[in-house]
């Protein structure tokens, strides 16, 4: 039944109804290209501020233009000036990406602080002015990230509604929802049900969840009972690219294959850990990549040992060393 069914961003076809979204510090080249080869069909860039991505100069440095292998590819922006927003999206369109992401759903305390992000969730005419600025200047899908508002609050609510009716008569391609409150930030479970809410209330709009992506299995069934068109995995994916060659099965009807055994996963790990180090030097190679060894080694039997000897580990030669170490498949010499 869901071989056929994929996902419509605009001028956008996907043809599985899920891709990786844009995670502040993780989402570089290096961690989309995983993605795209263990099946993700579409991935997003890091987050960027509108204000820098309205400098020419600053998207002239390799690291912030997407590369020739990685189409489609999504630019996400954060901002409160709508001219801005849109000079930032005209820019990312140039240099080369195919689907700009406006974000109105950060909860980090500093981008709050600077009223951007989840706390514009509390001033619609700003988020309804940036989309109908972007929109004026990209000819690509735009789409919108959004949290169920800043609060549990009645006006929040309130504020959360407009902004998705007024969004979706403006044109957005797509609403990407977390099912959280920006205060709430990653406590608690992710509320689907409003998120079905919205479904159901614009039929037509495509609206995406986005929120607990952790169960290949259990998305399958949260997509049946919302009836949304799909979903985003962000923190699932962190050090764990098996989750989108485990949930493109679910899609096909295929059996899960079995979970990495050690020697696979220090291959991976090995690949990621690479491909960063073609894009830095060394010292600060190690330094980024020191961010996904949690996620990689919550497989791991013995867990807490193997991340500390990943995490003392200053040069690539000392990676390489933990990782023989301590990812050795003891399952091959059984």
């Amino acid at each position: 039944m869901h071989n056929s069914i994929g996902l419509k961003l605009g001028s956008l076809t996907l043809d599985v109804p899920f891709f990786q979204a844009s995670l502040s510090g993780y989402t570089d080249y290096a961690m989309r290209m995983l993605a795209r080869r263990f099946g993700c069909p579409f991935t997003m860039a890091d987050m960027m501020l509108a204000k820098s991505a309205a400098n020419p100069r600053v998207l002239r440095k390799a690291c912030f233009r997407p590369t020739a292998d990685e189409h489609p590819v999504g630019a996400q922006i954060l901002g409160r000036n709508p001219a801005t927003m849109a000079k930032a999206a005209s820019n990312l369109v140039t240099a080369g990406y195919d689907v700009i992401d406006l974000n109105f759903a950060c909860p980090a305390p500093k981008v709050l602080r600077r009223g951007r992000g989840g706390a514009l969730l509390n001033e619609p005419d700003i988020v309804i002015d940036s989309l109908k600025a972007v929109r004026d200047v990209v000819g690509g899908p735009v789409l919108m990230k959004l949290r169920i508002g800043v609060d549990h609050k009645p006006q929040s609510l309130h504020n959360f509604w407009k902004i998705v009716t007024r969004s979706i008569e403006n044109g957005v391609d797509a609403l990407i929802i977390h099912g959280r409150t920006v205060s709430e930030r990653f406590r608690g479970k992710a509320d689907w049900d409003l998120l079905a809410a919205v479904k159901s209330r614009f039929p037509d709009a495509t609206i995406i969840g986005s929120g607990d992506i952790f169960d290949p299995a259990e998305t399958l069934d949260l997509m049946k009972r919302t009836g949304l068109d799909g979903f985003v995995v962000a923190r699932g994916a962190v050090g764990n690219p098996w989750i989108f060659r485990d949930l493109r099965c679910v899609w096909e009807n295929r059996p899960i294959p079995p979970p990495p055994d050690l020697a696979e996963q220090r291959l991976v790990i090995l690949e990621h850990f690479e491909r960063i180090l073609k894009d830095y030097p060394e010292k600060i190679a190690v330094r980024i990549f020191r961010k996904f060894f949690a996620g990689y080694v919550r497989r791991h039997p013995k867990r807490k040992p193997a991340l500390l000897a990943l995490m003392k580990a200053k040069t690539r030669a000392e990676v390489v060393t933990a990782l023989n170490t301590w990812y050795t498949d003891t399952s091959l010499n059984a």
